[in-house]
């Protein structure tokens, strides 16, 4: 193994919840030459059952960055303290909260509905409160249409990255995907990283790689701190920067 390759999941490896038989048959060479075949998702290993029946991975950064599974071994891990989630519940905040496994709320509320139709998610599944503090929260969804930078500033201690017009990802300070992909380093200090992404929370892991790849759906700020920019996901995007860019397939 010389290489690591890392692909972001909603607007790099799939879109609308497709994922381009090029796409497939690409990861597949890939493992085939002997790299290490990964994502690097916002999403918790629960909400990629359909995905990972069409691929396969050796592992994944999974939760922005708190999460790192290689191998079925975890290298990396950064959960949410408890007190830290019922502060933010007290000041009405809607909220989803990913496990290693799960999507949790714990209210009714239409905006959990619509963020899901934005990332062709299944809605985050209804708990009670008691459930939900016994599990570790590695990252929590914030929603909503409102949501102003002084509420955001009252928790130093997270991070707030926007990924669309009514939905922030929520980590710990520091934690990111290039975090995730620190420890990586740490496992296989000889490996050549590759990473592929589309959104604002891929920038430090696009920065951060050695070789950096964008989708065409990118904001201009993800594609300006990479090194190739290529085709949208549905137009054999990973194909394509994997064969004439990288020269890897």
């Amino acid at each position: 193994m010389n290489r690591i390759y890392l692909f972001d999941v909603d607007g790099t490896l799939s879109k609308n919840g497709i994922i381009p038989t090029s796409a497939i048959h690409a990861l597949e060479a890939l493992k085939r030459q002997g790299n290490l075949v990964m994502l690097a998702t916002g999403r918790c290993l629960g909400q990629m059952k359909d995905i990972l029946s069409l691929i396969q991975i050796d592992g994944a950064i999974l939760n922005n960055g708190a999460l790192v599974i290689v191998k079925n071994k975890v290298l990396f891990s950064s959960s949410i303290s408890n007190q830290t989630i019922l502060d933010m519940l007290s000041n009405k905040m809607h909220l989803a909260f990913l496990t290693k496994d799960e999507y949790l709320r714990i209210e009714e509320h239409e905006i959990f509905q619509e963020f899901v139709q934005h990332f062709n998610l299944s809605c985050p599944k209804l708990v009670d409160g008691k459930y939900l503090l016994s599990q570790n929260v590695y990252s929590i969804g914030l929603y909503g249409k409102n949501i102003e930078e002084a509420d955001l500033k009252k928790y130093p201690e997270l991070r707030f990255v926007q990924v669309c017009p009514i939905g922030y990802d929520v980590m710990n300070q520091g934690i990111h995907k290039a975090s995730g992909m620190n420890a990586l380093r740490k496992e296989y200090p000889m490996a050549e990283i590759i990473a592929f992404g589309d959104n604002y929370n891929d920038i430090e892991l696009l920065k951060e790689a050695d070789i950096s790849v964008a989708m065409a759906n990118a904001p201009m700020e993800v594609k300006n701190c990479s090194d190739y920019v290529t085709l949208d996901p549905l137009e054999d995007g990973i194909y394509f920067a994997l064969k004439e860019y990288l020269k890897s397939i």
